[in-house]
């Protein structure tokens, strides 16, 4: 597959990152040419400098013969122009990053196809819709549904009071079938497991179900059951109004902002929503917003460390969800040792929207989302494939891969032993970061 991304900001680093593991013949493009001099050297891919929206760049940076076309500059209108400019030259398929909601709305659609852009990504909306899902399933670190909810991923984390902990996974599950240890992560790292892996405190469990399953991850993590009504949220980001505007009817909010002027447009953007003027960070204030009768904490400002450090302070005085937005990236293993509920960054969050986009297009590429060290991929099972020769304990998979899940005509089911697979349905596969290449060539991609 032929992929050209212009942008080498922090998304279009992922996405070239990711795509160079998948052995994607990837082009990037930036106007500065400090951005690509390391990538090009660390990672299988081409760079070309240039202005994005420059006939002779995207010449060069073979826009013509793109199979995806991606533009995730900080600019909404290059990144519109230059998507624009590729479709006409005669790249396949287009996707653009935008920085305002309105190119979202359904009234707006047929203006943006008409321009040559096939999809759009807003990262801020992407990271508010992640949060949303977060607050609502708030047991959980994580949640992710493939095939509209016919197999359900979560995270959770295991603890000392987990029925769970200690146990080998050979000798969990056995009567149970709805669910699947699929991956875990362990002291910032991330195992496929096997039946002889043993389940300790703090780790992490990415976990596979059908919806009869989740009752009984609960039952076995010991977790309490939380419902969220009252959201605090700490800067008036545009990601916090957005949650604010969208989740009225579900969340009552409020909002911590510093700047005065933001404060006043955000009474006029968000009506339903408390807007408090002041430094979340500091104690009072957050007493003056009614932290300790708040059920979830959201930290939003740009300042990552205060992100962190305000999640814990709400964690001491009694909150029982917090989610802090970590944009800097060689912070999230620390966000991660001090066990916040969950971590958003929008670099990966918006890559991982880009990867869905391609695969809901049926472009050559199979790859869902990622996991740190970990890919999560849905594979359409061929005629002729390896996965149809035998049962699933016969067919010696490598041990860097597990299938998570099958759906066939719609239903979801846990792979055991004994599964079989057959043409059309659909495999969910968790593989360590880079195999996955070498994955869809086993299963006769």
């Amino acid at each position: 597959m032929k992929i050209t991304i212009v942008g080498a900001g922090r998304i279009g680093v992922h996405l070239s990152k990711y795509f160079a593991d998948e052995q994607q013949d990837v082009f990037l493009v930036d106007s500065n040419p400090k951005n690509l001099t390391i990538l090009e050297s660390d990672f299988n891919l081409r760079t070309y400098c240039g202005e994005p929206t420059d006939f002779e760049t995207l010449r060069e940076a073979n826009s013509e013969n793109a199979d995806i076309f991606v533009a995730v500059t900080a600019n909404t209108a290059e990144n519109l122009v230059a998507c624009s400019m590729a479709k006409s030259m005669g790249a396949k398929r287009t996707i653009a990053r935008v920085e305002r909601y309105n190119y979202l709305m359904p009234s707006n659609a047929p203006v943006v196809k008409r321009m040559g852009v096939d999809h759009v990504v807003f990262p801020d909306f992407l990271a508010a819709q992640s949060i949303i899902s977060s607050l609502e399933h708030a047991w959980s670190k994580d949640w992710s549904e493939f095939e509209g909810g016919a197999i359900i991923m979560v995270a959770v984390e295991v603890t000392e009071r987990s029925k769970i902990q200690g146990y080998q996974l050979k000798d969990l599950f056995t009567e149970n079938r709805s669910l699947h240890v699929s991956a875990l992560r362990r002291n910032h790292r991330t195992i496929i497991p096997h039946g002889n892996d043993r389940i300790l405190p703090e780790d992490i469990l990415y976990v596979t179900a059908t919806s009869p399953g989740l009752d009984k991850i609960k039952d076995l993590i010991s977790i309490e059951p939380l419902t969220v009504k009252k959201v605090l949220l700490m800067g008036g980001s545009t990601v916090s109004e957005l949650i604010a505007r969208t989740s009225y009817k579900k969340f009552s909010c409020t909002i911590i902002e510093k700047d005065r002027e933001r404060c006043h447009r955000l009474m006029e953007s968000c009506p339903g929503s408390e807007i408090i003027c002041g430094d979340g960070s500091e104690l009072d204030v957050l007493e003056e917003a009614g932290i300790r009768k708040s059920d979830a904490f959201v930290a939003l400002t740009d300042n990552t460390e205060s992100n962190i450090l305000s999640c814990l302070t709400a964690e001491d005085l009694g909150v029982k969800k917090n989610i802090a937005e970590v944009e800097k990236e060689q912070l999230i293993e620390k966000a991660e040792s001090f066990r916040l509920d969950t971590i958003i960054n929008k670099p990966i969050i918006t890559a991982n929207a880009i990867f869905q986009l391609i695969l809901d297009a049926n472009i050559d590429s199979s790859k869902c989302f990622v996991l740190p060290d970990a890919d999560v991929a849905r594979i359409t099972v061929k005629t002729g494939s390896f996965l149809t020769k035998g049962k699933v304990k016969d067919l010696r998979l490598p041990m860097e891969v597990t299938l998570a899940g099958l759906i066939r005509d719609g239903k979801g089911e846990m792979v055991t032993g004994m599964t079989q697979f057959l043409p059309g349905d659909t495999a969910i596969v968790f593989c360590m970061a880079g195999a996955l290449k070498r994955v869809e060539n086993l299963f006769g991609k």
